[in-house]
């Protein structure tokens, strides 16, 4: 006696869903037979519920629908792909290339905002302007607490950021100069 081939196991089957199925499969073929007998919105709604009830009847009695064995068939006349283990490599290695670039950019990123917030915004010769601001605060006659005083004054108001408060500040200064 020859063997036959294991079937895979059947999908639940709802009776709801079934008897509807099986009621549309039916009704649908004779309404279409009834008059007018013309290709209009009411033919294509008949023909898609048609459609959909022998669909959901196949997918209960063989396990796969209709759609689901046309599209595997066109698939593999239309399959020109690698094979399904090269298929696998190939996803893993553009994974691990996006990682790589992803991890790179953030240690890049990082490095640059991290060293961003270590200078507080000053640029790579800021001890050189510092040293020259020092000596002209104290040629003005300032002594240290001063100057230490002008810094937190400048973080508390905001001025630290950049030049461009600062180059405000002394343009207002020497505009009330010129009005003295």
């Amino acid at each position: 006696m020859a063997q036959q081939p294991e079937t895979p196991p059947l999908p639940p089957r709802n009776e709801f869903i079934h008897n509807s199925a099986l009621a549309g499969a039916i009704i649908t073929p004779l309404a279409m037979l009834l008059p007018p007998r013309k290709a209009d919105i009411r033919m294509f709604v008949l023909v898609g519920a048609f459609s959909l009830c022998t669909n959901q009847l196949a997918y209960e009695y063989t396990g796969q629908s209709i759609y689901a064995r046309m599209g595997s068939r066109v698939g593999s006349i239309f399959d020109t792909g690698l094979p399904e283990g090269a298929k696998r490599t190939q996803q893993l290695l553009k994974e691990q290339r996006e990682r790589e670039a992803a991890k790179k950019a953030s240690e890049s990123e990082g490095k640059s905002r991290l060293k961003d917030i270590w200078m507080g915004g000053e640029g790579e010769d800021w001890k050189e302007k510092r040293a020259e601001e020092h000596k002209q605060s104290f040629r003005e006659g300032k002594g240290m607490s001063d100057i230490i005083f002008d810094q937190i004054a400048d973080v508390w108001s905001g001025n630290w950021r950049g030049k461009a408060n600062k180059d405000d500040s002394t343009l207002a200064e020497s505009q009330s100069e010129k009005k003295k």
